[in-house]
């Protein structure tokens, strides 16, 4: 039987099996990811996140701080699952413009597989600096190698990775409200492929390898 009210998740799923404590706490980050893609990151309340979760409102002090620490949390946690599942294809890449279309390619197919991660993912971008600048680190980091490796010609700065960003963003809102559509994927790497300065039929050969 379940010691909360929501619906088991992510959290929960990976300390299955572990101490009540661990199981409490992770229905709260379950509940918070419910609830954010309900309401969003703003409106999200600590009641609503305890109402989903089943548990009392006080309980939810007995694990953190406020409301801005289990959001903090549960995108960290979200973002590191992605992560990992990036990590695992992106190893044997050495080609940054391949890097670019495969891990824009992946992120939008798995976010979009779970639309409530998207949630997440794209309001914590949006309202902690800390967790956009860490996103930023591997998009900066493929960009600047390929502009090593003479694929991109640009120059790497904050305006720039908020294009790329905002094209992704994009492409991940209208896939979750029409549903996943590789085509569009594939237009969201050209377009990115473009703005990095790569010439059209470039851009397109190389977007359809996704």
């Amino acid at each position: 039987m379940r010691e909360s009210g929501v619906q088991q998740g992510y959290f929960q799923g990976q300390t299955a099996g572990g101490s009540k404590r661990e199981r409490t706490r992770s229905a709260l980050l379950d509940a918070t990811v419910s609830v954010v893609a309900a309401k969003g990151m703003e409106a999200a309340k600590i009641l609503d996140i305890t109402e989903a979760a089943g548990l009392a409102n006080g309980t939810f002090y007995n694990y953190f701080d406020d409301k801005e620490s289990i959001l903090r949390e549960a995108a960290y946690g979200i973002a590191l699952a992605v992560g990992r599942q990036l990590d695992e294809e992106m190893s044997s890449i050495g080609d940054a413009g391949r890097r670019v279309v495969t891990a824009t390619t992946r992120f939008i197919e798995i976010v979009v597989r779970e639309p409530d991660w998207a949630h997440v993912l794209l309001g914590s971008a949006e309202v902690m600096p800390e967790m956009r600048k860490d996103i930023y680190r591997y998009l900066r980091s493929d960009i600047e190698l390929g502009v090593e490796q003479g694929k991109f010609d640009v120059e790497v700065t904050g305006f720039l990775l908020d294009q790329v960003a905002s094209l992704i963003g994009v492409s991940i809102r209208t896939q979750i409200s029409t549903g996943p559509n590789a085509a569009l994927t594939r237009q969201t790497c050209e377009s990115i492929l473009r703005l990095l300065g790569m010439s059209p039929a470039k851009a397109r050969k190389l977007a359809a390898t996704g």
